[in-house]
């Protein structure tokens, strides 16, 4: 298989992976780089108490937040956990938000830190067990297009294979490449939440695709 066909059929399964983690609502994410005037008066509002307003702010950026969590976690479940402890924490500290970011990289930043503290309770529980504890594997509820019975079968082998060698690429690079591959993340963005430089960023994506590719060869 050339390196162009690796490179292409890797993005489609990247990209059913994190289909998979809409939510059932289907729920557009936010793609404007600020706020809407919308979000600004809901803002304004939870920040006075009203819960109805914190309410529509959560349904406007559930699906951004758990899949966010997902790149960290690499399970549906354990992101919706971390995505409900973060709007708890961002009800709570609603009225120290001062506006210098958007709301939504805000309360993002918010959803990484608490990915990342269950990922850590995740690996310290495991290691007082005796063992060691992986991430789980990234596209575990992948499920494959079907323009054909023969793109079914390749997708498919192609995704147990990018499960596995996902799991293994360092975890900075692969939180960097799943964050990317979300479609809801700007370099910037993803360089506020994982605390680096923007130019970090695109080598962590860049080097991520390039070992994938290079062990999917193989």
């Amino acid at each position: 298989m050339s390196t162009s066909n690796v490179t292409h059929d890797l993005a489609q399964v990247l990209s059913v992976f994190m289909q998979a983690t809409e939510l059932p609502d289907g729920t557009a994410a936010l793609a404007t780089a600020g706020d809407s005037p919308e979000v600004r008066a809901l803002v304004a509002a939870a920040r006075e108490g009203d819960r109805e307003a914190f309410g529509a702010l959560v349904s406007i950026h559930e699906r951004i937040v758990v899949r966010t969590a997902v790149a960290a976690l690499g399970s549906r479940e354990d992101a919706e956990d971390a995505a409900q402890d973060a709007f708890v924490m961002a009800w709570r500290k609603l009225s120290g938000f001062r506006g210098d970011s958007t709301f939504k990289t805000w309360l993002l930043t918010i959803t990484w830190r608490k990915a990342l503290d269950r990922r850590r309770t995740r690996r310290l529980w495991w290691s007082r067990q005796g063992a060691g504890w992986d991430q789980p594997a990234p596209l575990e509820d992948f499920a494959g297009a079907e323009p054909s019975p023969e793109h079914i079968t390749l997708a498919r082998d192609l995704a147990d294979r990018a499960r596995g060698e996902i799991a293994r690429l360092s975890p900075k690079l692969r939180d960097a490449l799943l964050l990317a591959v979300t479609g809801e993340h700007r370099y910037d963005e993803i360089a506020v939440l994982l605390g680096i430089p923007i130019g970090t960023v695109k080598w962590r994506v860049t080097e991520a695709r390039k070992q994938l590719n290079a062990r999917l060869e193989r």
